[in-house]
């Protein structure tokens, strides 16, 4: 029995042994690596501290005296370093991540902070609204036209004998149904017609009545002179050698099917040269060639050309003329101050490629391709009136003056494109 509890107390000091020894190990090790160097750079520091203090008018002398140069070298050395990381940033962010930039911008200034950096529409595009989507009819306005007989009106809204639907009406008179019509009439202007009462009497856009008998925004109609009016908005082409109706559908930003249907035509390849068709949505490819600009030109408004599509310069695009920004290497487009729901015009008639939101800074924008490689740029509106694929004419309001996206007031953001490369608008409007 002696043996055995002899035994037993052996072997279990050795599992202790066994089982405390890495533990020993690990505090060992603990207080070597740990707490002695901890230790140690506690004693020194507090000689160090003790040898400040006792001299500490010395130092305070060396500290008082080149403090300022320090901080100099700090914010130098500083500057530089963010410069060297904000070589990868775009040119309109040049600098707003330098230190100076931070130290001295206040924020009230009236030109914008943005990033002008075009990108996809992403995430959930807002519904664009319409102008007119604030006109609410009260229950006592009606709307009546003046020209339709009033038994008509009436036949118009038929309700079954419990009232709880509407029934088709019937017309008597055939010359009541509208048609669509296929082929180009000719209108004799009368007393006190203009261009754009016209083109709202045929439910046309201005640039097709334009186009169609070659005028320009600057010509003038007069009482008795005979006016092409196209069927639909877009233009008429006559076919010539050569001429593929792919072509010409890229050429005049028109949908190739829509040509194919509205000429009754049997195929894309059912037309020879000489035919004149017309091309539905078609706009008329526009040439602007910047002017050579003096410092005198900027002051002073130059003479209108006799040159067509509005005198060989883009309209302003809006009603103020308050540049807050000008076109720079690191700003892409003309900033103009105005306030909030003033106009923005479209320059040039064309077809609207882009509307919608821009995550990227411009908020509300608007996209409009003139043809020929020409495009504009509409941002930072409060509100869009045109749609992506909806054609405009020149002088058409197009969306709403506002602050959306990257920006810290009122104003539009303008840019002029030329195969694809941003130029000085102040080049190419008038």
């Amino acid at each position: 029995m002696l043996r055995f509890l002899f035994f037993i107390g052996r072997s279990l000091k050795q599992a202790f042994l066994f089982l405390t020894k890495p533990i020993v190990l690990l505090i060992s090790l603990l207080f070597k690596i740990i707490i002695v160097p901890v230790y140690s750079y506690f004693r020194k520091a507090i000689f160090w501290l003790k040898e400040l203090y006792r001299n500490k008018d010395k130092i305070y002398k060396i500290f008082s005296r080149y403090f300022s140069y320090s901080i100099l070298i700090l914010l130098v050395l500083l500057t530089g370093w963010q410069g060297l990381e904000a070589k990868n940033i775009t040119p309109e962010q040049f600098g707003k991540n330098s230190l100076i930039y931070s130290l001295t911008t206040t924020g009230e200034d009236f030109e914008e902070n943005e990033e002008i950096t075009e990108g996809p529409i992403i995430g959930n595009i807002p519904t664009t609204e319409h102008f007119l989507d604030d006109e609410v009819l009260s229950e006592n306005d009606f709307i009546i036209e003046p020209d339709m007989p009033s038994s008509w009106q009436d036949s118009l809204a038929i309700l079954t004998p419990d009232d709880s639907a509407l029934e088709a009406p019937s017309i008597s008179d055939p010359s009541l149904i509208q048609t669509r019509r296929s082929e180009t009439i000719e209108y004799v202007v009368e007393s006190g017609d203009i261009l754009g009462t016209i083109a709202e009497k045929f439910e046309l856009n201005i640039s097709s009545i334009l186009w169609a008998n070659d005028l320009s925004f600057y010509s003038t109609i007069r009482p008795g002179q005979k006016l092409k009016i196209p069927p639909v908005d877009g233009l008429a082409y006559k076919i010539k050698k050569g001429d593929t109706l792919e072509s010409i559908a890229k050429k005049y930003q028109s949908d190739l099917n829509e040509i194919v249907e509205f000429n009754k035509l049997v195929s894309v390849n059912d037309i020879i040269a000489g035919q004149e068709i017309m091309i539905p949505g078609g706009i008329k490819p526009s040439t602007y060639v910047p002017t050579t600009r003096t410092i005198a030109s900027v002051f002073t408004q130059p003479a209108s050309s006799p040159a067509t599509d509005g005198g060989g310069k883009l309209l302003w695009p809006t009603n103020s003329r308050r540049i807050t920004q000008y076109y720079k290497w690191r700003h892409s487009g003309l900033d103009i101050g105005n306030k909030t729901g003033q106009p923005i015009y479209a320059s040039e008639s064309g077809k609207v490629t882009t509307a919608g939101w821009n995550a990227g800074g411009y908020g509300y924008y608007v996209i409009i391709n003139h043809g020929n490689g020409l495009e504009t740029l509409y941002a930072h509106a409060s509100k869009l009136y045109v749609k992506k694929g909806e054609s405009v004419s020149r002088g058409d309001i197009i969306a709403a003056i506002g602050s959306t996206g990257w920006s810290t007031g009122p104003h539009i953001h303008y840019e002029v494109k030329v195969n694809g490369v941003r130029k000085n608008p102040l080049d190419y409007i008038k």
